[in-house]
């Protein structure tokens, strides 16, 4: 009775045993193998966690940047990753890139600064009206909004301007400015020095525009100095930039007749 029931349900098939596993087979050696994709795309991402963590890296040391700030009434010092070492005139403040410096020497300038630059690669300072490029030599840069000033004491600094691109070498005793209209005015000073008088907290001038000797008090004194009416005149003397602010405000003003008041605590005005 069972086997006429199987018979019945029975479904006729055409193929023998033999070559319903040869089939089975051919299918599962053909069919994907997970572990292996699952695999290659564990390497992939491995690989580009690696090439971000590389560029990430290259990143960080050619755009990481440190800044050394002098407040008013300071004067910094500090040394480059060569050895060179830079003074910060105060208010006066130099950006670079500590970990780029091995392959090039840059660094921004706002404000006053002297440079004693150790001899390797060149040597660049940018400012917004020149760029001072050196091998081994030492200078002073100037670099305010009311002027742009290089003088070069030891070897040779070329002074480029960034409007025009005009550039001018200089060697000792030499004095490059650049006016507003970025056009290089030459000169060869006598007495280059007087320029970098303030290392050395002292004042020389020679001929300088009062408002500029006024400029360099406030500075200096970490005051304001103000006037109700345009002052001119050149000033030429020198004091010690450790007396009180009244006494040197008394020396600026006298040869020209301008008097003083305390308006308020680190405030004067010219009258």
């Amino acid at each position: 009775m069972l086997d006429e029931l199987n018979d019945s349900l029975s479904i006729p098939f055409d193929k023998s045993r033999e070559e319903v596993w040869e089939t089975v087979r051919q299918k599962t050696e053909n069919s994907p193998k997970p572990r292996t994709v699952i695999l290659r795309k564990r390497r992939l991402m491995w690989a580009a966690a690696v090439m971000i963590i590389l560029i990430g890296s290259g990143l960080v040391i050619r755009f990481f940047h440190y800044t050394v700030k002098s407040e008013a009434g300071q004067i910094a010092e500090f040394f480059l990753p060569d050895g060179s070492k830079v003074s910060l005139s105060p208010q006066s403040k130099v950006t670079y890139f500590p970990l780029w410096w091995v392959v090039e020497r840059k660094l921004t300038l706002k404000g006053e600064a002297f440079f004693e630059v150790q001899k390797g690669k060149r040597f660049s300072v940018k400012s917004s009206r020149g760029i001072t490029s050196v091998l081994g030599t030492s200078f002073d840069i100037y670099a305010r909004p009311d002027n742009y000033r290089v003088i070069c004491y030891t070897g040779r600094v070329k002074v480029e301007t960034r409007k025009n691109k005009n550039e001018i070498i200089l060697t000792p005793g030499d004095k490059a400015e650049i006016n507003t209209h970025g056009e290089i005015v030459f000169s060869k000073d006598s007495n280059p020095k007087q320029y970098v008088s303030w290392l050395y907290n002292q004042y020389v001038f020679t001929s300088a525009p009062i408002q500029y000797v006024l400029d360099e008090l406030s500075r200096r004194y970490n005051v304001t100095i103000t006037s109700q009416h345009k002052i001119e005149g050149r000033y030429t003397g020198n004091f010690s930039a450790n007396i009180p602010v009244e006494q040197a405000l008394s020396l600026v003003c006298k040869p020209f007749g301008l008097t003083f008041v305390k308006k308020a605590p680190g405030h004067f005005e010219i009258e």
